[in-house]
This record gives C-alpha cells, structure tokens and sequence, in this order.
C-alpha cells in the first residue's frame, strides 16, 4: 500500500484523502496546520444560529457533497428569496440587452462547450487560448449575451470571484456552469443544516488527519518524499498531495521552475466576510446583493451583499453575514465601511462579531493563459512525486474542487 503525505485539511485536502481511502491502495496522512479541518468551511455557531463564513451554498454541482451528505444524513436547507437592491433577482437579470433569456442561455451554453472542448486538447490553438484570456465581459458582449452578463454580477463578482472586466473568460466559464445557472434560476441553492465544518469534521473522523501540524519543510531529494512538521518531526512517504496553494507550497521545498511558474501565474484576490448584529434592517428577505459594488469599476471595500442569519438579542439584535472584497484594507478599516454602508442602505450595526479575511479566488494571469498555463497545471501532476489540488488547479467552489479531485483520485492510482 503506497503512502501518500497530504499537505492541508481544507475541503481539497480532505476531499483527495477520502478518494484514495476508498480506492483500497493508499494510506493518506493529512497534515493540517489549525486546530480544526475544513478550511474555508468555516461555521459560527451561537446558540441555534449557524452562520457559513466561507463555503455556504451547494448548488447542483456539488454532486458529490451532497451525495456524502445524504450518506451522512445531512439535512439542508433552501437559500430564501434574494433581492438585487430593490429588485427581485431574476427581474434584474432579464433586464440584460440581448435577446431572451432562454436564448441566450442556449447560445451560452453552445460556446462554452466549443471553446472548452478546445481547451482539453493535447495542444489547444492559440485562437483558443486567446478567447479563452479575454475578460468575460467581453466574451459575453461579443456573443450579445447580457442577461448572462446580468447574471455573472451576482453569480462571480458578488461572491468575490473577480470583476467581470477583469476575470478572464475561461474562469468564469468554470464556474457558471448549466447546473450553477438552473441551480439559481430555480431557486435551488442550499445549506447544510449543522453547517460546512460539521460536515468536513465528519468526513475527516474516518481517516488519519493531524491537527495542529504545520508543515515547516518538503524534501523530494531522496527516494521518500520527507515532510517535516512542527518541532522537526520528519514523516516519510511515497508520494505527496499538496493541497494548499502552490504561492505557499513552494516556500517549504526548493521549488521546481514550473511550479515557480504556475505560482507567479495567478493573483490572489482578498474577500471578506463578517458577521454583525444590526437594527432596523431588512427581514423581508433572505439576501440583499447591491449593484454599485459589483458593476465593473466599483470600489473595493464596499458591500457586495448581506445574508439575513436570524435573531439573537444577546449579540445584539438581527444577525447579517457580509461580503466584502479586501483590497489593501485592514480588517478595522473594513468593519468601518461595513458600518457605513450598512448606515447608507437603512440599517444600524449594533455588534461586530466575528471577521474572517480569506485568501480567495486565484485569478490567472491573462498573459500565461495565453502562453499555455493551462496546459502547464496538467503538465505539472505526479512531477517529483508531486500532485495539486485545490482553487488554483479547478476553482474555489468546494464543488468544483471535489469533482476535480475525483478525476485526480483516478489519474493518481492509474500512474503511482
């Protein structure tokens, strides 16, 4: 049975180890540097209020999540109505130039298959490459597709995966896939009931997961790759996962060119989310998403949209969870324009909670896609006894991240 040393207890970190459990021919070791799995799934909990600091939604893509939820007797809950200001949220997104929306989510989905069928080639032409580097906002205008465009404001931008002026089209593809675009358009976006972290805690209590164990070095010099933990506790394995962010990684080993490579390819976006108790407003819905701070060229800092989490008097009064994209603001700086905004749109912040300042959503560089970088996170897998996981290789969605470990799963037992 080969040993497999995993780096990190995130949602990849887990996800990968349970894979090769269940293949029969790994032992994984998980090194996790908290005191608790799960990453961004991070779950507050007070009293009966469960609030999702990171992960939240499972959509339709989250087949394999849900499937583990159902085998875990999971219950999930429905997201309630969403308000995009004063709109309901479909209104706004038929309200996009273009022709019908069933329209233009059949031609969406026609050129997005096209140009990611391109994409898997063994070597995609370069006309490829470079649709796939535009910003998606030009790649939807290009095919007259505005109410997608509508739609990727609150689908992408509000939930800090990157201005669509700016995201490259290929990313955005990824992520708005047809089972995200009828999850929302049906209303079918849901929450596991005793939250994310239970969940990941679950999934972790069956197989070998040490907290409190921050990697500190990776040697792949010798015939066992050597990882090194807290005070120099050395572990030898087969092979290893990383399953934190090659940014990272690469300043625990002496890197290989094409790891440097992929790392000084992508930029790491900062999102915010914070928990605060207010008065007077709103309870009429679930969520309220505001236009200003998604549309192309809106500050950052700003509100992106709040979540309504219930009541509870003792922290204050009504429970929100906000969403903030960090820039170069400091984690007081962002409580400040949180209260402000909070102010301009009706409502009093009472009570910060909790904040957490997440490194989110790693953003390619529109140049080295064009250059093959997406060739080049295919290429690296298995090299130095080496495979990668995580947002950098499929995308921050914790659905996408599981599907993409499943095909990892496979490529590793097929090649190790």
């Amino acid at each position: 049975m080969k040993t497999v040393g995993i780096i990190g207890g995130g949602p990849a970190g887990l996800s990968i180890a349970r894979m090769l459990t269940e293949l029969g021919e790994f032992k994984p070791t998980v090194f996790e540097a908290l005191g608790q799995v799960g990453g961004k799934s991070f779950t507050f909990q007070h009293g009966s209020n469960v609030v999702e600091m990171g992960t939240c939604y499972a959509t339709f893509s989250h087949a394999i999540t849900n499937k583990w939820m159902r085998e875990l007797e999971m219950k999930m809950s429905p997201l309630g109505e969403q308000r995009f200001d004063d709109d309901d949220f479909m209104k706004f997104v038929k309200s996009g130039d273009g022709p019908a929306l069933p329209v233009q989510v059949a031609r969406y989905w026609k050129d997005k298959l096209r140009l990611e069928r391109e994409l898997e080639k063994p070597v995609p032409t370069q006309s490829a490459l470079d649709d796939a580097a535009l910003p998606a906002q030009e790649w939807l205008a290009r095919r007259k597709l505005g109410k997608i465009q509508n739609f990727m404001l609150r689908s992408t931008t509000n939930i800090a995966y990157g201005f669509i002026d700016e995201v490259p089209a290929v990313q955005a593809l990824r992520w708005n896939d047809m089972k995200l675009i009828f999850s929302g358009l049906l209303k079918q976006l849901k929450m596991p009931v005793a939250g994310w972290a239970e969940f990941w805690r679950l999934i972790a209590s069956d197989l070998d997961v040490r907290l409190n164990s921050p990697v500190t070095g990776v040697d792949r010099s010798g015939e066992k790759v050597v990882i090194t933990t807290g005070a120099d506790s050395e572990h030898e394995f087969d092979f290893i996962v990383c399953a934190i962010p090659v940014d990272d990684f690469i300043g625990l080993t002496k890197p290989t060119d094409l790891e440097q490579h992929i790392a000084d390819s992508v930029e790491w976006n900062g999102y915010t989310t914070t928990l605060f108790a207010a008065e007077n407003w709103f309870d009429d819905v679930h969520v309220v998403a505001f236009r200003d701070s998604v549309m192309p060229g809106a500050e950052l800092g700003q509100l992106l949209s709040a979540r309504r989490e219930g009541s509870e008097p003792e922290l204050g009064g009504d429970l929100y969870l906000a969403g903030q994209l960090t820039g170069n603001y400091s984690g007081p700086e962002l409580a400040e324009l949180l209260r402000a905004d909070v102010k301009k749109y009706g409502g009093n912040v009472t009570n910060v909670i909790l904040q957490k300042l997440w490194k989110y959503f790693a953003q390619y560089d529109s140049d080295a896609i064009r250059g093959g970088l997406l060739s080049d996170l295919k290429k690296i897998q298995g090299q130095n006894r080496t495979w990668y996981t995580g947002a950098i290789f499929s995308h921050e969605a914790v659905s996408h991240i599981v599907t993409f470990n499943s095909g990892l799963a496979r490529q590793i037992q097929k090649n190790v």
